[in-house]
C-alpha cells in the first residue's frame, strides 16, 4: 500500500521514547509528538513491524480521515467518504469507539451511532449489503476522536491492545501495564545499554525489588534477548483486506532470527523479588511462558532486607 499515517497512542509522558522507539523499528521519523501519542507516515509492512516490536505503543491506528465538523450530520458525512471497502468487506463485523476532548456535541453515543450508519450505509451502496456489530469480538475495530472543532477517523490494526504480550496468564490483584513497565525500563535508559551490548555479559544487572507478577523483569529479560514482544499472539490485521500473510510470516521469522540465544550455564542478568512468595511463583510461571525464565533470578523476601 501507498504511505499511510499512522498513529500510535500510548501513556501520558511516554512520547519521546515512543517516537525514538517508532523511528528505530521503523526508520522513519515521527511527523508529530502529541500528548498520549505519536504520528509518523509509514508503510503498510511498517506498520505490522510496530505491532510486533512495538513495547510502548497502545495499539497501531492508520488514520482515513481528518477534518472539521459541527454537527453529527458532519460525522455521516465523513464516514461516507472512507473507502471502508478496501480494508474489510460487509461479511466482517464492526464496532466504533469514540474518545472526545471538549467536543461540543450532546451525546457521544449517538456520533458513535451516526458513524456506525455511515459505514454500513456505503457498504450497502457499495456492496449490496451491510456488515453486522459486535460490541464483544470485532473483527475489525474502527476508532473516532473528536476534539472541539475536528474529527480524526482510525482503523485499528491491533485488536487486543499491545501490552497483552500473551504471555500473562498469572497476576496479581493490581498488575502493571506490560508497556508501562517497558516505560519505566526506558526511562532508566537500560534498555539501550541492553540493545547496544555486545553480548549477554556487557549487559549491567537490573534488580526489581517488589516484582509481584514479574512484568517488569519479564520485559528486561526480553529486551536483552531481543524478543518481540507481539511474537506470540494474534493481530487485528490478519483479519483486514490488505493483509498478505506471507509478508507477516517473513517478518516473524526474521524476529525469530534475531533473538539472542541463551547460553548454558550464563548467569541470570535480571533479578526481582517480593515479599508475597506466591507472586514469585507467579513470576515464574509468567516468565516460563515469555522464554526468559533462564534469564531471571526471582525470589521472595522483604525489599527492604534484599
Amino acid at each position: 500500500m501507498n504511505q499511510l499515517q499512522l498513529f500510535l497512542p500510548c501513556a501520558a509522558g511516554v512520547e519521546d521514547f515512543l517516537a525514538d522507539e517508532a523511528q528505530r523499528i521503523t526508520g522513519v521519523p515521527a511527523l508529530q509528538r502529541s500528548r498520549g501519542g505519536v504520528t509518523l507516515e509509514a508503510s503498510w509492512r511498517d506498520a505490522l513491524k510496530l505491532n510486533l516490536y512495538s513495547r510502548l505503543a497502545q495499539r497501531v491506528l492508520v488514520r482515513l480521515w481528518h477534518g472539521p465538523y459541527r454537527s453529527e450530520d458532519d460525522l455521516y458525512r465523513a464516514a461516507t467518504d472512507v473507502a471502508w471497502e478496501i480494508w474489510f468487506t460487509p461479511k466482517q463485523t464492526i464496532k466504533v469507539e469514540l474518545t472526545a476532548q471538549h467536543s461540543p456535541l450532546q451525546s457521544l453515543n449517538f456520533a458513535a451511532l451516526k458513524i456506525k450508519d455511515a459505514v454500513c450505509d456505503r457498504f450497502r451502496d457499495k456492496r449490496g449489503e451491510r456488515p453486522s456489530v459486535d460490541t464483544q469480538r470485532p473483527d475489525v475495530r474502527l476508532f473516532a476522536h473528536l476534539t472541539a472543532e475536528t474529527l480524526t477517523l482510525y482503523i485499528d490494526t491491533t485488536g487486543e491492545p499491545l501490552f497483552k504480550r500473551g504471555w500473562r496468564e498469572d497476576k496479581g490483584d493490581a498488575p502493571l501495564k506490560e508497556t508501562l513497565a517497558a516505560a519505566m525500563i526506558a526511562a532508566t535508559g537500560w534498555d539501550t545499554l541492553a540493545r547496544e551490548a555486545a553480548t549477554l555479559a556487557d549487559i549491567p544487572p537490573l534488580v526489581d525489588p517488589c516484582c509481584g507478577s514479574g512484568t517488569v523483569p519479564i520485559e528486561a529479560a526480553q529486551i536483552a534477548l531481543n524478543i518481540a514482544p507481539g511474537g506470540e499472539r494474534r493481530f487485528a490485521f490478519e483479519k483486514l483486506l490488505p493483509y498478505q500473510p506471507h509478508v507477516w510470516y517473513a517478518l516473524h521469522d526474521e524476529a525469530r532470527q534475531a533473538e539472542r540465544p541463551w547460553p548454558e550455564g550464563h548467569p541470570p542478568i535480571v533479578f526481582g523479588s517480593d515479599v508475597s512468595f506466591r507472586m514469585v511463583d507467579f513470576a515464574q510461571r509468567n516468565a516460563a511462558r515469555a522464554h526468559v525464565a533462564q534469564a531471571i533470578e526471582l525470589r521472595g523476601g522483604d525489599a527492604l532486607q534484599r
